[in-house]
């Protein structure tokens, strides 16, 4: 719980001081975004066949809002998001709600493109695993990183991202014979934004 409010103040911190000292500047200005997500394990061949049979099944989606902290041709852009993930595994179909708050650095090209990347902090609000995992739980906060590029044509913005987070998620397969396995949760993200 203390990592959580760590993680909170950390962000507000950063919006505080991007309104405070940079309210006036050019491209500066909090917005909205949403968008959907495609999920994986990461075990690309062993989900291959789950993905082909139902593509649709790995589908999620997100929304929340931002900030873009900008001086001239790069920006800093906090996020805060609620992410409903889903992919199907070989064993049935993972789903799981979590907040997202990713800290994107970038730089604009040719006034229209952007290119980002940087720190993704997660916060597990709910799991759900087929029933024949046991799943080695507790872990609510977890880390990872973002990259992508973006479209930006006036306030209207348009993200292609890929996020992969750090840790491994540990299952165990068969309970008999307590198989181990593990998998670490990527997506790739398309989003649609406006920004005040």
């Amino acid at each position: 719980m203390k990592n959580v409010v760590q993680v909170i103040f950390a962000i507000g911190m950063v919006f505080l001081f991007a309104i405070e000292g940079n309210a006036q500047r050019k491209g500066s200005g909090f917005g909205i975004k949403a968008g959907m997500n495609y999920n994986t394990s990461g075990k690309y061949f062993k989900d291959a066949g789950s993905i082909w049979n139902d593509p649709g099944a790995s589908i999620g989606y997100q929304v929340g809002t931002f900030y873009k902290l900008a001086s001239y041709d790069i920006f800093l852009r906090p996020e805060l998001l609620y992410t409903h993930s889903k992919f199907e595994s070989g064993l049935g179909q993972v789903k799981y709600d979590r907040l997202d708050a990713p800290i994107m650095a970038g730089f604009h090209m040719f006034k229209v493109l952007s290119i980002v990347g940087g720190p993704s902090f997660h916060y597990s609000l709910n799991e759900e695993f087929p029933e024949v995992l046991e799943i080695e739980s507790g872990k609510k906060i977890d880390f990872g990183y973002q990259f992508g590029l973006g479209l930006n044509v006036g306030p209207v913005g348009l993200d292609l991202r890929y996020e992969r987070v750090f840790n491994d998620q540990k299952l165990t397969l068969d309970r008999v014979l307590k198989r181990e396995d593990s998998f670490k949760s990527e997506q790739v993200v398309l989003a649609l934004s406006f920004q005040f």
